[in-house]
């Protein structure tokens, strides 16, 4: 919490410093330009999935909550019904966990997710890094004094990456859950980084009333396949995996207070959710450079919810 108050004062006097000098400054022709600035808590979600036919073999769930999330967007009205977007989001520490589960034959109990046979908890799980970059095209459809609503289409990607250390482990030897162990604290255990492009199109709105705006917008799309990376150290292997595309829903809303024509304080909230798809799977033993693979053994799914706080300046 000090970091968010600290972080929004911050916001507050850079943007009443650069207003103050840039008021006078050209537009685009007879367009606005518009940029704004924001710090908020983000958590994270994402899952693995090792199969073979229809059997699960396989699953890890990632996350990481309370991530300090900072946001930068920039919005250039070309023309009063055309405007061109960019965002970047750029996420930091958190509280990390991550588990992983396996059902292997014939130790395992069922196909539930008490039916495993092996399972290694890593509460030391760290977000290494988040970043997500997006640029959009907007036609504004409808507008008056008080209600707009449009449609856009654009392009986005994420990429994140966890590295989980130390925990502990059951694991079937012999017998169902025969080892109970630990992992030495500090030791790097597995990492997980996916990398997400997704196109998208979609529909926003806003209604204004005193000084007040409320908007939000919904979006839909397709991923081209997420592609991540899984490196389990204790075993020297790597996978990489490829998979199919992925429907992708993208939902957020907005309530801004307008402190003046041109500036504005405003709260945020966002949704993301990339679908469960599978793919193909290919392994590097590291030691040894010995590859292998496999069709259709992967699957992942991914998942995000954000609040903000920020200003906004138009130009």
């Amino acid at each position: 919490m000090r970091i968010l108050l600290v972080s929004i004062a911050c916001l507050m006097a850079s943007t009443g410093s650069g207003h103050a000098a840039d008021t006078a400054a050209a537009s685009f022709d007879d367009g606005r330009f518009s940029f704004s600035g924001s710090i908020g808590l983000m958590n994270i979600e994402a899952k693995e999935y090792v199969y073979e036919g229809a059997h699960k073999m396989s699953q890890l769930d990632w996350e990481s909550k309370g991530v300090v999330l900072y946001s930068g967007t920039a919005l250039a009205e070309l023309t009063p019904d055309w405007s061109v977007k960019a965002t970047v989001d750029i996420g930091a520490n958190g509280d990390g966990h991550m588990v992983d589960y396996d059902w292997i034959a014939p130790n395992y109990v069922n196909t539930g997710m008490d039916g495993w046979s092996d399972r290694s908890i890593s509460p030391d799980t760290r977000l290494a890094h988040y970043f997500a970059g997006s640029i959009e095209i907007g036609r504004r459809l409808y507008s008056d004094e008080q209600k707009s609503f449009g449609i856009n289409a654009g392009f986005k990607y994420s990429d994140v990456k966890w590295d989980a250390y130390g925990g502990s482990y059951i694991y079937s030897a012999l017998t169902p859950r025969d080892t109970i162990g630990e992992f030495d604290d500090g030791e790097r255990v597995i990492s997980y980084r996916q990398k997400i492009p997704v196109i998208f199109a979609g529909i926003d709105g806003a209604t204004s009333f005193d000084r007040f705006t409320l908007s939000g917008g919904a979006k839909g799309g397709f991923t081209f396949g997420i592609n991540d990376i899984d490196d389990h150290w204790l075993r020297s292997l790597r996978f990489y995996d490829d998979m199919d595309a992925a429907p992708v829903v993208m939902l957020n809303v907005e309530a801004a207070y307008h402190l003046t024509d041109a500036a504005s304080l405003f709260v945020a909230g966002s949704y993301e959710k990339v679908f469960r798809k599978r793919g193909d799977m290919s392994v590097t033993e590291t030691t040894s450079g010995l590859k292998d693979g496999s069709k259709d053994a992967a699957g992942a799914s991914y998942q995000t919810m954000a609040v903000r706080v920020g200003l906004k300046a138009s130009f």
